[in-house]
């Protein structure tokens, strides 16, 4: 009676509560306030989520510091959601395109600073939670009292409960994404030479390839320009090449075509030995189809009439093509495109004082697509691709990260606006143009650059530092 929370209704007496006793409610299986876009049509991805779902999902199971694995990363939510609550993550996905969308939205986003209740273990030692209300009297902070009937009639102080989704945020502070590694499945080189079981599957894998190049005869080079094939078929006799067909483009020659291995990259040899046989036969021309190639084989690819006597082109087959579900519903477009090779240039930077080191930078020229149709090879600036990595110290297995460019985006400018303040603009000049930030050699003395096309594909180059110009 004393604390006014008896409520008399005729013959029945009442617990009397407020809003205020609990300012929280237990979240049931039915959540109403997560709709996704209701634009959105969620009947192309069954995975399509949006962050409020994988933000509840994520704070309910997990701790800051503990690691979150998402196997479908499409555009990286989950990557994105666990980044901005301090948790650790590994995402993946078997398509190159949703994985570049996730690494331009993780390297260009900002989050909220929360602070730490232990800065030596980072998000690891969890964050920092107080109580406190607004100007309303209402709870905002992040520990909030549960007045129960104990409470009252003991005359005891409120239990205090802790709401993870309210840590302490410093709003002085503007967080970028932390260091991560962005890697592909590192194929194993194939030598040309196999044992007979090796042979064997080869030849089935051969006969697939044959068969989806037959329903999708055209080859994308860009532009809107194709090379379409007919009379796709095996060679007679043949130590190297997989088919032979007729180009139709022009004037209708005979072309020469090599698949690589379907688990792994190609190899020099395996061009080689393939453009030697084609020269030797009198195609007009090689066509290298691959899922990955090493550098050296995709240099003798551009030099190859220089090196053997026959032109060649690399053509990037898409990954999907090993779930073969997908090919019901993909178009030619996707299937197969020609690739170019990235022009760069290393230099080295002389020391300005004594003690200093020798400095390096790299610069991308542009990108050069051979186009089988003419014969010529078409040159596209560096301000024209939408993004391009340096790795300064590549090992020759995995690329990793070193330098991140946009040139043809305006990816940075959610960055750049929160950062204003603190960046000039010479810098976000910086990080969407062509000429990397100066590094210092690294252990392997060679340095790898990275050029993803519009279409996805990811071209890779790789200099020696040997090779830089003064």
């Amino acid at each position: 009676m004393q604390t006014g929370r008896i409520h008399a209704q005729g013959e029945n007496i009442w617990y009397k509560r407020y809003r205020s006793d609990f300012p929280f409610r237990r979240v049931g299986d039915i959540w109403t306030d997560v709709r996704t876009n209701a634009f959105g049509d969620p009947r192309y991805y069954v995975v399509q989520t949006g962050t409020s779902v994988l933000e509840r999902c994520l704070l309910m199971t997990t701790d800051p510091g503990d690691l979150v694995l998402d196997p479908t990363c499409g555009s990286g939510t989950t990557a994105y959601v666990a980044e901005q609550w301090g948790r650790r993550w590994i995402t993946m996905d078997t398509s190159r395109v949703p994985l570049a969308l996730a690494r331009q939205r993780l390297l260009t986003a900002t989050f909220p600073y929360y602070q730490l209740k232990d800065e030596s273990h980072g998000p690891a030692g969890g964050f920092v939670y107080i109580r406190k209300q607004n100007n309303k009297g209402e709870e905002t902070g992040g520990i909030a009292p549960q007045v129960t009937l104990k409470s009252i009639a003991n005359d005891e102080p409120p239990v205090e409960k802790l709401l993870v989704d309210r840590p302490e945020a410093d709003t002085k502070i503007i967080r970028v994404s932390g260091p991560f590694a962005f890697e592909a499945t590192i194929p194993t080189p194939i030598g040309w030479e196999g044992s007979e079981q090796d042979e064997e599957e080869h030849g089935s894998f051969v006969d697939r390839m044959l068969e989806v190049l037959r329903k999708s005869p055209i080859l994308h080079v860009g532009g809107g320009k194709t090379v379409t094939f007919k009379n796709i078929r095996q060679p007679a006799k043949t130590l190297s090449l997989s088919a032979e067909a007729v180009a139709a483009n022009g004037d209708e020659k005979p072309v020469a075509i090599v698949f690589g291995p379907e688990n792994g990259a190609i190899i020099e040899k395996l061009v080689f030995e393939a453009a030697r046989e084609a020269y030797g036969k009198s195609y007009s021309h090689l066509y290298v189809i691959g899922f990955a190639i090493q550098p050296n084989a995709r240099s003798l690819v551009e030099d190859c009439e220089a090196t053997v006597g026959i032109p060649a082109t690399y053509v990037q087959a898409t990954p999907d093509l090993m779930m073969g579900d997908l090919l019901r519903n993909m178009r030619s477009s996707q299937i197969f495109s020609v690739c170019g090779l990235p022009e760069v240039k290393l230099r080295r930077i002389s020391p300005k004082a004594a003690g200093e080191s020798t400095a390096f930078e790299v610069e991308l020229l542009g990108l050069d697509v051979f186009d089988p149709i003419t014969m010529e090879t078409d040159h596209r600036t560096g301000n024209d691709v939408p993004a391009w990595f340096l790795n300064t110290d590549y090992n020759g297995l995995c690329f990793h990260v070193s330098q991140a460019f946009f040139p043809r985006t305006s990816a940075w400018e959610n960055l750049k606006k929160a950062l204003k303040a603190t960046y000039e603009e010479s810098v976000w000049d910086h990080l969407a143009g062509t000429k990397s930030a100066p590094f210092e050699e690294g252990e392997h003395r060679q340095v790898a650059v990275k050029v993803s096309d519009d279409r996805g594909n990811e071209l890779l180059v790789v200099k020696k530092l040997d090779e830089a110009q003064a």
